[in-house]
């Protein structure tokens, strides 16, 4: 959103035809900001008020800010809205200056991992992270209204409530946008150089000529949840036959073990990347686009009690295939979101035989 008016902590957009100038539904947008709780009331209380954004007229502007309005320059927090960035990860797009966060405070945005912080730094050093309270800072300013000349919205309420209409959180990005399939490039091209590895572009979507890498990050061993030792021994040997009778390249490492950099290595050179879900799929953001990449998730419940499927929304909206695996079976991978209603345990049973026949399945498409 351009020109957006920000004034006692809530945000304005003007327009005199807000259905000419095609702004979709406040609900469609953002949120109350409180936290997701899934019990009765919930939704309700999500909804946003006036107090979160308002689409008012021109001449309503001129009335509330008059003619004392503090610009704020530069993008709030990328890339989606350059139609044209191509497979080596180029853009003209300037990096975001700043990271708004008006429902976090300070001391809850950063990961137990400290990944998050990390992260940011290395792909958008200049841009600093505005929490919750510096965004009351500028709420308390009660006669001081301030114009963004750009800010990238981002609420996960929203993107909830636009998944029963159109299927995930990620459809009304992917779908309704014209938006470049390689829109994440510039994101692997950033960090790549910050680690010091040079950039050459995501592989073209064109049949696999390297061979292939299947990858295995286990959990074993730090307290959460994990395969069954037995199961995690047994996928190993299985991957292993792979490898003596396929001639693919089997990598395994222990996920605990990894730094930054091994994690962007690894999802760079994955064809196939498992895990148990959980973090130790995020690799799976750094890897290319092929028409085998693919990530394949051990989980614990069962289909019809339901999981989140941050995951799997993610890795559509990167042209990377997902399969979810409940001990010898996987459905194929349904346009349907759920929520979890079973809990995971901590020692996931798979059947390696399984796991290892969908990657030669998946492996034979390219």
């Amino acid at each position: 959103m351009d020109n957006v008016y920000v004034f006692k902590g809530a945000m304005y957009m003007v327009s005199d035809d807000p259905e000419q100038d095609r702004i979709p539904p406040i609900q469609k947008m953002i949120s109350s900001g409180k936290p997701i709780r899934r019990e009765p009331g919930d939704e309700h209380r999500r909804e946003p008020t006036d107090q979160n954004m308002r689409v008012i007229t021109s001449r309503r502007a001129l009335q509330l800010f008059g003619q004392s309005v503090k610009r704020v320059e530069g993008t709030s927090t990328y890339s989606t809205l350059d139609l044209r960035i191509e497979s080596d990860g180029r853009t003209t797009l300037p990096a975001p200056q700043r990271i708004i966060l008006p429902n976090i405070i300070a001391s809850h945005w950063r990961d137990g991992h400290g990944l998050i912080a990390r992260l940011l730094t290395m792909l958008f050093p200049s841009a600093h992270v505005q929490p919750a309270e510096t965004w009351s800072d500028y709420s308390d300013l009660h006669n001081v209204p301030h114009i963004y000349d750009r800010i990238l919205l981002a609420d996960r309420t929203a993107a909830m409530r636009n998944s029963q209409e159109q299927g995930a959180p990620f459809a009304l990005f992917t779908e309704q946008f014209n938006v470049s399939p390689w829109w994440w490039e510039p994101i692997k091209r950033v960090l790549s150089n910050a680690v010091g590895r040079e950039y050459s572009g995501s592989k073209e979507m064109g049949r696999v000529k390297h061979k292939p890498v299947i990858t295995y990050l286990a959990s074993q061993g730090h307290g959460g949840r994990s395969l069954h030792p037995d199961d995690h021994d047994d996928l190993v040997r299985q991957l292993n036959r792979l490898e003596g009778h396929y001639g693919y390249s089997i990598r395994v490492h222990q996920w605990s073990t990894l730094t930054l950099q091994d994690q962007l290595e690894i999802g760079r050179e994955s064809d196939i990347l498992m895990a148990v879900h959980g973090e130790g799929l995020l690799p799976f953001m750094w890897m290319s686009q092929s028409p085998v990449s693919s990530i394949i998730e051990f989980k614990s419940a069962e289909p019809e009690d339901g999981l989140y499927e941050d995951y799997a929304w993610t890795a559509s909206a990167l042209n990377i295939s997902t399969y979810s695996f409940y001990g010898s079976r996987f459905p194929d991978h349904p346009k349907q979101y759920h929520t979890r209603k079973a809990a995971h345990t901590q020692h996931i049973k798979i059947d390696g035989n399984a796991v290892t026949a969908l990657c030669v399945d998946i492996l034979s498409r390219g």
